[in-house]
């Protein structure tokens, strides 16, 4: 299935958090929460404020507050950290006087009809914001893309017209690969490590099957799959020749070589979100960490030991959902998905000094080099195409 868009998953977990633990019906619009959420627009910070009733059970619905205090903290979390910083009666407040690269912690209570309401989830945002270099596409609508850090390739699948494209950023060609029938319907998923093959998802037998296909000789190769797998979550190794996955119907994960022919498991633990490190010798997995309750995620690289054990070693810690991690071709940085601001933001991530920069309103992104990426915008109020836009880091 293709992934969605960050702001669609966003836009839910924006509403979940509003829901907390209160969850009994007020008819008479008290606030049962409040949320906040804080956006990067043009160097200045935005927040916004909302109030959240619950009239049924079906769940919360926005309300009018009377006031609301603004809490912040700068660079440590917790409550017990916050300083009320002001009172304010508006929905969309400017933060002023913010120092530069440098992260923040905010939260709200609300106060209508003289009772005021506990803290509002704390969100994070920082002020260490990149800016684009250039825009190297503009579309007609918005599409999911994958991109090769290797090669000057984007590719997409076009749900409304059903065209498989493969698109050139550098020389702006665009080449059609294949249309979709009602006999064959791709996905793109993604590229190989070199950049010279794609990997395409499709069905056959009313189960989920892959393709590859070939750029340079532009011709299509059917993947063979473990007799009677049912594939769930995968990745492909960046080589092109193994396929680590779940099955509907066993637990754990299994890697098939698409060589050899091999089929084995790798862990019988649970996994829903993995992927395969760069040079192709580890899996990465992103899981709640140990004995945290749910409260931390952690990226852990589970590699085998010469004596057959596998072996975790964490490389990230974060204290909000994160998702669609991806590594730069060195290993330097990385890009990721985030509710931190209760926005759908981008997050970049220096593995080696740790520094954080924060994007906001993204649709999606992936590498382009070792430290250029591409970013899909949102469309903006007065807009009328979508974007595509490149970043450099520094």
């Amino acid at each position: 299935m293709q992934k969605v868009t960050i702001a669609l998953i966003f836009l839910l977990a924006f509403i979940a958090n509003a829901c907390g633990e209160k969850n009994e019906p007020s008819p008479d619009d008290k606030i049962s929460n409040m949320a906040v959420l804080a956006r990067n627009v043009n160097d200045d910070v935005l927040l916004t404020i909302t109030a959240y009733t619950f009239k049924s059970l079906s769940g919360p619905v926005p309300t009018s507050f009377d006031a609301a205090e603004v809490w912040l903290s700068e660079g440590s979390s917790g409550l017990s950290n916050m300083q009320l910083l002001k009172t304010t009666s508006e929905e969309t407040l400017k933060l002023e006087n913010l120092k530069p690269d440098q992260t923040y912690y905010v939260s709200v209570k609300g106060i209508k009809k003289g009772v005021k309401t506990d803290f509002a989830r704390q969100i994070m945002f920082t002020t260490n914001t990149l800016k684009p270099k250039d825009t190297i596409l503009e579309l007609p609508k918005s599409l999911y893309m994958n991109s090769s850090a290797t090669s000057p390739y984007l590719a997409y699948t076009d749900i409304n017209t059903g065209e498989t494209v493969l698109q050139n950023w550098v020389d702006k060609q665009k080449q059609v690969i294949f249309k979709n029938t009602s006999a064959k319907i791709y996905l793109v998923k993604g590229f190989n490590g070199r950049g010279t093959q794609l990997f395409l998802e499709t069905t056959r037998n009313k189960e989920r099957a892959f393709d590859f296909y070939d750029i340079a000789a532009k011709k299509f190769v059917e993947i063979n799959l473990p007799t009677g797998a049912r594939i769930w979550n995968y990745d492909f190794s960046p080589d092109g020749t193994q396929l680590a996955y779940t099955d509907y119907d066993k637990t754990g994960l299994y890697i098939y070589n698409l060589v050899t022919k091999e089929n084995k498991q790798f862990s019988a633990d649970s996994f829903y979100s993995f992927k395969w490190s760069n040079d192709g010798s580890s899996i990465i997995q992103l899981r709640n960490k140990l004995n945290s309750g749910g409260a931390l995620k952690e990226l852990v690289k589970l590699s085998v030991s010469k004596e057959g054990q596998i072996q975790a070693k964490q490389i990230f810690e974060w204290a909000y959902n994160l998702e669609w991690v991806i590594f730069s071709p060195k290993d330097e940085y990385m890009l990721f998905a985030s509710d931190a601001a209760n926005n759908p933001d981008l997050w970049v991530y220096n593995l080696n000094t740790h520094k954080t920069w924060q994007i906001s309103d993204v649709a999606n992104f992936g590498w382009l080099s070792d430290k250029e990426f591409f970013v899909n915008t949102t469309k903006q109020a007065g807009e009328t195409s979508w974007k595509t836009l490149r970043y450099t880091l520094p």
